[in-house]
């Protein structure tokens, strides 16, 4: 770095460095947070991608939701899952209807009304499971590397309590919103 403080050819960047974003005429995003959550949405797209490449998995977002909610908690409907994807009903069918082609879920009509679907996963979506859950331990070490532990908590605090308020207010109420989980 010279005197002006302005980093030479040549000279890494460190995430240790705050002011990074500083030096690119970024400065009036550089302290909102959908600006950073952004930029890592876009590093951990990749991340998913490279693990998930040659998969049904591979492509477009929702999936993995779906499929660890469904394995989760099964007999679920698609409805009870779309505050999660933050999709709407018709991308919500589209997204279930994938992964139904791809042989990864499967709908059974509900016994207690004809109109409900619920899905359940098939022993080649329990494989994807499997695949996930092996990905998504390597997060840590590959995506959040830069984080000590106790960064990490505090990031993955603040931002489960951003989804859960998230979710709530989508659901249409910020008081007694249950999760689909814990109504039965």
């Amino acid at each position: 770095m010279n005197a002006d403080g302005v980093k030479g050819e040549g000279e890494k960047i460190s995430a240790d460095d705050p002011d990074i974003f500083d030096e690119d005429g970024l400065e009036s995003l550089a302290d909102l947070m959908s600006f950073h959550i952004r930029i890592m949405n876009m590093w951990i797209s990749r991340f998913l991608e490279k693990h998930f490449q040659g998969t049904p998995l591979a492509g477009g977002t929702g999936k993995v939701t779906v499929l660890m909610m469904t394995q989760g908690q099964p007999g679920i409907t698609a409805s009870e899952m779309a505050i999660f994807t933050s999709k709407d009903a018709p991308a919500m069918a589209r997204l279930v209807d994938r992964l139904i082609a791809d042989g990864l879920i499967e709908r059974r009509p509900d016994p207690a009304s004809k109109r409900r679907q619920l899905l359940f996963t098939t022993p080649k979506g329990d494989e994807m499971v499997d695949l996930i859950k092996a990905t998504i331990a390597k997060e840590r070490s590959e995506v959040f590397w830069m984080l000590s532990d106790e960064e990490h908590d505090l990031a993955v605090k603040v931002l489960r309590k951003s989804a859960a308020a998230y979710a709530a207010r989508r659901a249409g109420s910020s008081n007694d919103w249950v999760a689909p989980w814990a109504r039965y």
